[in-house]
This record gives structure tokens, sequence and C-alpha cells, in this order.
């Protein structure tokens, strides 16, 4: 086998290696790292080493590509049955665990989600919580991260603490994006290309190939920038 056959050899099955590894992402959802359980972080980390060999291996290429396409089963298979079985969720994600209650940290709690006092400070620390005594109860959910629940004295003031009944927030429409109008956002929001014209003008633009970004909401709302 020649240099050059070798090469394209390689490009095409890097090429459907690509292929499946995109199908796959497809199917494993849009969840971030910081939400994927143990069990969805070790088999990624396995599925870009079979897809990284099938791009390599090309005298027996089809091997990686079925333990590529029997880990995606996998997979999606687990996916399918935690959102069904409790029991199976429990199993793969784990439970969330209070980490602290009535103001006091549990110790035990700490060392059963195997973390230390220190990182568990830190994660209050870039909550905004600096002072613990503000903090009523901590949960580490499942996917790693901990809530805070503050004291109800120093939680954030709501409308309706102080009274107040203010309009229902609205959907946003994106209507252009860096100078392209999008005309079936615009119908979405129930408005017309004169509607934009009119509220671009009041803000000192004149053309929709100036408009940086535009928006509107459900109601009055309404937001656009020149292109610097």
């Amino acid at each position: 086998m020649d240099i050059l056959t070798e090469c394209l050899q390689v490009l095409a099955t890097g090429a459907l290696s690509i292929l499946v590894l995109f199908g796959l992402t497809r199917l494993s959802g849009k969840r971030q790292i910081a939400q994927m359980s143990t069990f969805d972080y070790v088999n990624s980390i396995t599925i870009g080493s079979v897809a990284a060999e099938l791009a390599t291996d090309l005298e027996a290429w089809y091997r990686p590509l079925t333990a590529l396409v029997l880990y995606g089963l996998v997979t999606w298979g687990v996916h399918v049955a935690a959102a069904k079985s409790l029991g199976v969720r429990k199993f793969m994600s784990g439970q969330s665990s209070v980490l602290m209650k009535n103001g006091t940290i549990c110790k035990s709690a700490l060392s059963r989600a195997g973390i230390e006092l220190n990182e568990f400070l830190g994660q209050a620390r870039v909550a905004g919580y600096f002072d613990l005594n503000e903090v009523e109860s901590a949960v580490m959910e499942t996917s790693g991260q901990i809530s805070f629940l503050p004291k109800s004295q120093h939680r954030p003031a709501t409308p309706q603490d102080l009274g107040l009944r203010p309009q229902p927030a609205g959907t946003w429409n994106d209507l252009v994006l860096d100078g392209v109008l999008q005309r079936s956002n615009l119908r979405t929001a129930g408005k017309d290309e004169r509607w934009l014209m009119t509220m671009l003008e009041r803000e000192g633009i004149g053309q929709i190939s100036e408009v940086f970004y535009a928006a509107c909401d459900d109601g009055d709302g309404f937001f656009a920038c020149r292109k610097q």
C-alpha cells in the first residue's frame, strides 16, 4: 500500500468516525460535562478512544466501528431505562445528599459525598455565601454541584415581599443577527418588517444591515444595537 492510498484511507475512516461520533452525541442528548453521570463520563472517554482507533486502523476498521455502535446503543439504552425507571436512575446517577441542614454542616455527609470541608467552603463562596450564617441548608446534586438555600431573612426580596405586581415576563425573539433578518422569528413575535424598521429608526438605525443584534419580547420590549 503506497503512502497516497494509505492517506486516502485514513481520510475516509476519519470521516466515518466523525459521522458516527456525531450520531452518537445526538443520541446522548445535550447535557454538558458537568451534568454527566460517572457512567456517561467514562463511556464518552472510551467512545473517543475507539473513534480515534477507527480513524487509524486501516486493516480492520470494522472492529472499532462495531465497538462504537455497541457503546452507543448501550448508552442510549441506559438513558431510556433511566428515564422510565426510578430504580435505574438511582443506580446510575445516585441520589442527592444533604450536606448542611438547619445551619449545621454534616461531617458524615461530606465524607460520604467524597468532598472535604475546604471544597465545600469554596463552593459556598462561588455561590456568593462568604458567611455561612446566611445558609439554611446545602444539597449536593447528582451532578456534583452543591445547591445552597439561604435563610429566609437573607434571601433576596421578591415582588411579592414588596407587595408589587409586575407585568408577566415574556419570551424574547431574535429578530436580527449580525445584519441578517430572522423572518421566522419575526412572524413568531407577531410583527412585520414595517414595525421593525419603525423601531430601528427610533434607535437611530436606518438599515437592517447596520444592525448587529435586535430582539423583541411578547409585549412592548425591544432591544437593538448597531454594528461597531
